[in-house]
């Protein structure tokens, strides 16, 4: 078996691929070598680890979550990526102000919009910047925008995906505005990078669909491993909290919202 069918070899250097193309699209190619893994972990995409790995040198780590491959598109997995990779930016940058492992302050957040992903505890407009647990959404017109999309036209993609991907829908971090744009400057032939844009990564090929409106989201279907797996949910207008199985319909009794899963 070559390299170029070893699975292992193949899913790393897939995201060894998009580390190195938002590295430079983003930042500059200022950001270091690390070891990207793959790792499970409850209501979480992926998560940066400061220094975990020692051998030949010290290494740090960018985790990213495969239970979520199947259900969410492309361009959302990989905003996680690059949400972890402004950690990456904050810890090993020398003249960068560092802050708390786990928290989202405002050096970060400033990142996150330079890159084009807007910080938001919610998902969407709206939300709070800065705490300790911390989600985003595409920023229209900026720099991610442009990146990920020069990314999955070059022939990008994520071979393998958890095959247990089921249950809940989830928001999709690019709006219909964003859908539209990017579909605006596809040839409309080119059928491998529309399903790209607007079908999740699992051979069930949900659809990203939404209706008319400037804001509204593209709803998508992201994994829920067994019954007893449970997500946070959050009111977009009042930042209430309830925990409940991902495919729970829970609106605000107080702004008659529905609340939407943070993550």
């Amino acid at each position: 078996m070559s390299n170029q069918s070893k699975p292992a070899i193949v899913a790393y250097t897939e995201l060894q691929q998009a580390y190195d193309h938002f590295n430079h699209a983003l930042f500059d190619g200022e950001l270091p070598d690390l070891l990207i893994t793959l790792q499970r972990g409850m209501n979480t995409f992926g998560y940066f680890a400061p220094v975990r790995f020692e051998g030949k040198s010290q290494v740090s780590e960018l985790a990213m979550n495969p239970d979520y491959f199947g259900g969410r598109s492309l361009a959302d997995t990989l905003s996680t990526l690059a949400h972890e990779m402004v950690h990456v930016w904050q810890f090993h940058m020398p003249d960068v102000k560092k802050c708390r492992g786990g928290y989202h302050d405002r050096v970060w957040g400033a990142k996150m919009e330079e890159v084009g992903l807007m910080p938001s505890n919610t998902g969407v407009a709206g939300g709070k910047k800065t705490g300790q647990q911390m989600t985003h959404y595409i920023i229209r017109g900026g720099r991610f925008q442009t990146a990920v999309y020069e990314l999955l036209k070059s022939g990008f993609g994520i071979s393998w995906y958890d095959s247990w991907s089921h249950g809940a829908v989830i928001p999709s971090k690019a709006n219909k505005d964003i859908l539209d744009d990017w579909l605006r400057i596809t040839d409309a032939g080119d059928t491998e990078l529309i399903s790209k844009l607007t079908q999740t990564v699992s051979k069930n090929n949900p659809v990203l669909s939404g209706s008319e409106g400037d804001d509204e989201e593209i709803s998508i279907k992201p994994p829920v491993k067994g019954s007893s797996t449970r997500a946070k949910f959050t009111c977009p207008d009042c930042g209430l909290n309830a925990m409940a199985k991902p495919s729970a319909n829970l609106v605000c009794g107080d702004c008659d919202k529905p609340l939407v899963i943070a993550g």
